[in-house]
């Protein structure tokens, strides 16, 4: 067990929102709502544990927000935090119906947003540290997904039943639904009731099935990438010098933003990424709200998800969502390799992402790291 300050949520917040992938929520919303904390004189102290920390019949459940990024920053609502507390109580209450008790949170996806959902339960769950949940280093799927089917939880066997949800206003919402697809429309109509805007906690799990099926060791593993990059921008490194000594990561290009052709359908921003590389010639990133296709201008496809398409604002070294990028912006486009559950050929989880891959305009086969 180690302690996260202030400092270590930063780190953390930043290699997330990389290895998001485009999505899982802007940096600037997780750094956003932990500067609230400090405005509002929180104690930013949490424990993170390793998976082997916990006994082997304890249970720990994935909570996170869901909406549009405009509502979780709306300057006239209360900033997002008491939403997921809600739901991890409906779901812890759901959960004990069942006669097991949830003791712990981890995150369901990277991204500066949603890795700080569970963080910031914990934070809420008491005033004194010491009697706070405890967040563990496991993420449900090394990077940020579009839905609740893609996802390793439901390939390696565990819908998201029983689902916890929580408004702002202090609503619990307990729902069992019978597969991923019914779970998330279920939580996305619930959104729409609550302004765009609630907390969700689902997938409560033991450290064998966590074992078993999800990333362990995300959380230190942003953090290392986060550490890395605040290294080259405090001390003028090249931030891929300092990136490759954190994880194993490779540059596809650099380049400037010459078009985004971007759509809203559905609840999700589908689109385009146009760079012009620094070597002149053109690349493609295809997105959902996350990156799924790097393309180059010959109309080869370089790499596809579920590996990971990251994006870095060269000028500032911040990491971007595709809420985030702007015509004119200079870019590092990054690679990194999916967790190996997701080609694991017994489970076949990559095979998720086909559908979603095929809607924006996949040919052939996918691409690995």
């Amino acid at each position: 067990m180690r302690k996260l300050y202030e400092q270590d949520i930063r780190e953390i917040l930043y290699g997330a929102t990389l290895l998001g992938a485009g999505g899982g929520g802007s940096l600037s919303q997780g750094l956003g709502m932990l500067d609230h904390l400090v405005e509002t004189g929180e104690t930013l102290e949490l424990d993170l544990l390793e998976i082997d920390e916990i006994g082997d019949n304890e249970y720990a459940a994935m909570v996170a927000g869901l909406g549009s990024p405009v509502a979780m920053l709306d300057p006239d609502m209360p900033m997002f935090g008491p939403d997921a507390v809600y739901a991890f109580r409906a779901f812890q209450k759901a959960f004990l119906a069942e006669g097991k008790e949830c003791k712990y949170l981890y995150s369901g996806e990277m991204g500066g947003f949603n890795t700080f959902v569970p963080m910031l339960v914990a934070i809420l769950s008491d005033k004194d540290p010491a009697k706070r949940i405890k967040f563990l280093d496991v993420d449900s799927n090394g990077r940020a997904v579009p839905e609740l089917n893609t996802t390793l939880c439901v390939y390696y066997g565990h819908p998201p039943k029983p689902m916890g949800l929580g408004s702002l206003n202090g609503d619990e919402v307990a729902v069992y639904p019978i597969t991923d697809h019914s779970g998330e429309q279920i939580a996305r109509s619930l959104c729409m009731l609550y302004n765009m805007r609630i907390g969700f906690a689902t997938w409560g799990m033991n450290k064998a099935e966590m074992k078993e099926a999800l990333d362990l060791g995300c959380v230190t593993k942003a953090q290392k990438i986060g550490r890395a990059i605040l290294a080259a921008k405090a001390g003028g490194a090249d931030v891929m010098d300092e990136l490759k000594k954190a994880v194993e990561i490779r540059e596809f290009c650099r380049g400037t933003i010459e078009e985004l052709e971007v759509k809203a359908e559905g609840g999700f921003d589908f689109g385009t990424t146009v760079v012009r590389g620094e070597d002149g010639h053109r690349y493609y990133i295809d997105f959902k709200n996350e990156n799924l296709i790097l393309r180059d201008e010959s109309g080869t496809t370089r790499l596809t998800a579920p590996e990971g398409i990251g994006l870095l604002d060269l000028e500032t070294l911040t990491p971007l969502t595709n809420a985030d990028t702007k015509v004119g912006m200079k870019l590092l486009v990054t690679m990194t390799p999916a967790h190996p559950n997701w080609w694991d050929e017994d489970h076949k989880a990559y095979e998720c992402w086909l559908p979603e891959l095929e809607r924006v305009g996949m040919k052939g086969a996918q691409v690995r790291y």
